[in-house]
């Protein structure tokens, strides 16, 4: 029976990437990425997610720390790369790697949160913000020291084209730092009872409003609204196994594949090769 199910896990997993690939092309007229979409907009436009410099200032303490964290890079490399932040929300890491020293190019395709990222960056002179939208080509140079894609891609409904799209953004030797949601394994039990919840929520939720499915996951939440709000929200969530990221990885020119933090979320960094590599 375990092997079974164990078959059966990897089965589904497989076919559910090849879904994937076979709707790219088609998603993006789809209901369920209007509605993503939307949901991102109201959370940066209507939510104090937005507005985190005047809701949550403390955040200026922690994110360059998560920062550092995530990609296991010292604080030392940071003063003077160029960063790309592929999806940058309302602009915290932005704000965090400019405060590091680097130079930041900030990437989302919300109006509301481009303007975030803007007020928030105001203070920093090396900072560039475009509205754009990740599963299209971006109109940069493959320039950039360090790209990187906190919770974004899984979102897009296309999440190996927008991968694509930025990772060929780095330039040799520079790396990529991303965070995707993770299929959980069955290592973990929580793995799923955490998948499941989520999925109930979703379902609860989904005749409300934004601002009704706000209060709704604050009253159940408290704090933590804003990470929930963003996992229960968006109708595209995509999970992906590690396998899978590995492999895109590898084939796009990356070594020195890492897992940095022991999560069921992918958080992952890689060095791309050098010419002479």
């Amino acid at each position: 029976m375990q092997y079974s199910i164990e078959y059966l896990s990897l089965e589904v997993s497989r076919l559910r990437s090849l879904v994937r690939y076979l709707s790219a092309d088609v998603i993006n007229n789809l209901p369920i990425t209007y509605r993503t979409r939307e949901s991102f907009d109201y959370q940066w436009r209507d939510s104090p997610d937005g507005n985190w410099t005047e809701t949550r200032p403390e955040l200026k303490l922690r994110e360059p720390n998560l920062v550092l964290e995530y990609t296991k890079l010292p604080k030392d490399w940071f003063p003077g790369k160029r960063v790309l932040d592929a999806g940058c929300g309302s602009g915290r890491f932005s704000w965090a790697m400019a405060s590091l020293g680097a130079m930041v190019y900030a990437v989302d395709q919300s109006e509301a949160g481009v303007f975030h990222t803007q007020r928030a960056c105001a203070e920093f002179r090396g900072v560039t913000v475009l509205q754009h939208d990740l599963t299209q080509p971006v109109p940069l140079e493959a320039e950039f020291d360090l790209v990187w894609s906190h919770g974004v891609l899984h979102h897009t409904g296309n999440t190996f084209g927008a991968f694509s799209n930025v990772a060929r953004l780095v330039k040799p030797g520079g790396h990529i730092f991303m965070m995707l949601y993770g299929e959980p394994t069955g290592r973990d039990p929580g793995e799923f009872a955490y998948y499941a919840e989520v999925e109930k929520l979703r379902r609860a939720t989904c005749t409300m409003s934004f601002s009704e499915r706000y209060e709704f996951l604050h009253r159940l939440k408290g704090e933590d609204v804003g990470g929930w709000f963003d996992a229960v929200s968006p109708t595209i969530n995509d999970t992906y196994s590690w396998y899978e990221i590995e492999l895109w990885l590898q084939q796009s020119g990356f070594e020195d594949i890492q897992r940095t933090i022991n999560a069921s979320s992918h958080y992952v960094i890689a060095r791309r090769r050098n010419n002479h590599s």
